[in-house]
């Protein structure tokens, strides 16, 4: 069974894209939630009208994939990506004095994505493009994707899906896909400036990613000050930990490889 996993940086609509995907393209089944790409889909009889095809989500699994990717030809990727000023800058719902993530973790995300640019079972996608047209973004889906089977237009999703009650909260509810979220980190300058001030490197990304075409844009922090505020991920790596973490992916990935083998 191919299993389509969707990844990306927290805060770039990976809730949103996985639930246009599990209401408007035929499958197999389909995660609650949040998954990780080493849990194996459960095995179920399928039934008559349904695609051979799983999907599930996790953000930061892709920095998870170097092990397994190339190895399991039935594992498909789509990479969500945002501009990082909009991830910077987004807060959850369960805690609206702090941000989620930073531009750290974004960037190692992007990094991440890097690796698999141009493979056929990756393909990377724009939060601004999904939102400011969605069906253009599913048409693309099932062109790279051609096992896929469309039901509905990711225009009309909110008509059909059920989305659970986590995925309503990450999404700060069901509503019909729109472009208001586009511009809001500009209610959120100190945190730009502050982010800016500590990785200079923003610029930069924002040039190659084609959400800015020159540095002009920076005039909007003219006069502001950067205050550091509270932030799910810390903006230090903790290396022994995560030296740790890539010890338990590898031998995780063992696993996978693994049970590739098995019948």
């Amino acid at each position: 069974m191919k299993r389509v996993h969707i990844v990306g940086c927290p805060r770039s609509g990976t809730t949103l894209l996985m639930e246009l995907m599990s209401t408007c393209f035929a499958s197999s089944g389909y995660c609650e939630h949040e998954m990780s790409i080493f849990e194996a889909p459960p095995r179920i009889a399928m039934p008559e009208g349904s695609a051979d095809a799983y999907f599930s989500k996790q953000p930061n699994d892709i920095k998870q994939l170097r092990h397994i990717f190339l190895q399991d030809p039935q594992l498909h990727i789509i990479y969500m990506g945002r501009d990082p000023r909009a991830v910077i800058c987004s807060k959850h719902r369960q805690n609206p004095q702090q941000y989620f993530s930073n531009y750290r973790i974004w960037r190692e995300c992007d990094r991440a994505a890097q690796r698999y640019q141009g493979h056929p079972r990756f393909l990377q996608l724009r939060y601004e493009d999904l939102v400011s047209d969605p069906d253009a973004v599913q048409s693309n889906i099932s062109s790279h994707y051609a096992f896929l089977r469309q039901q509905h237009l990711f225009s009309e999703y909110q008509r059909f899906a059920q989305p659970s009650a986590a995925s309503r909260q990450a999404m700060n509810g069901l509503r019909q896909v729109n472009t208001a979220s586009l511009e809001k980190w500009r209610q959120h300058l100190p945190r730009i400036a502050q982010q800016y001030q500590r990785y200079p490197r923003l610029v930069d990304d924002l040039v190659r990613l084609g959400y800015e075409q020159d540095k002009g844009w920076l005039d909007a922090l003219q006069g502001i000050a950067g205050i550091s505020y509270p932030c799910r991920y810390p903006e230090r790596r903790a290396h022994i930990k995560e030296w740790e973490k890539a010890l338990r992916v590898y031998l995780k990935s063992r696993r996978y490889l693994s049970n590739l083998q098995t019948p």
